[in-house]
């Protein structure tokens, strides 16, 4: 799976490739096993995609309504597996799911992306 990195949806400061970038990073920190910080990363990116989420609001909009719930219902997946690995994270029981959920957001949050993309050239 590629992403467009010319890609660009204006003024956001947490574009496509830097939201990919920042989950690729969480199983980094995660392998490490510092929950305090996978806690603090997972947060920084939950806040950024909500920001982008937000961003893009207008173009889910103008999206067929069967398309655009597609989006929504994906890009609340991935809010609520980033919150899941934060509160993981913060309780650092063992065995700890961190790992697997870090790779899970990863996956998540590139697919959503690259779906998104191809969703509004649709338009």
């Amino acid at each position: 799976m590629g992403v467009d990195a010319t890609f660009d949806f204006g003024s956001d400061p947490f574009g496509h490739v830097r939201i990919i970038e920042m989950a690729h990073e969480l199983r980094l920190v995660a392998d490490k096993g510092d929950h305090r910080a996978l806690s603090l990363e997972a947060s920084v990116l939950l806040e950024a995609f909500v920001h982008h989420v937000e961003s893009e609001r207008h173009l889910v909009l103008r999206l067929p309504p069967i398309t655009a719930r597609l989006v929504e219902n994906g890009q609340q997946r991935v809010v609520d597996r980033l919150v899941s690995l934060v509160l993981s994270a913060d309780l650092a029981e063992e065995p700890c799911p961190c790992v697997g959920l870090a790779d899970e957001v990863a996956t998540l949050v590139e697919l959503q992306i690259v779906s998104e993309e191809r969703d509004h050239f649709d338009l």
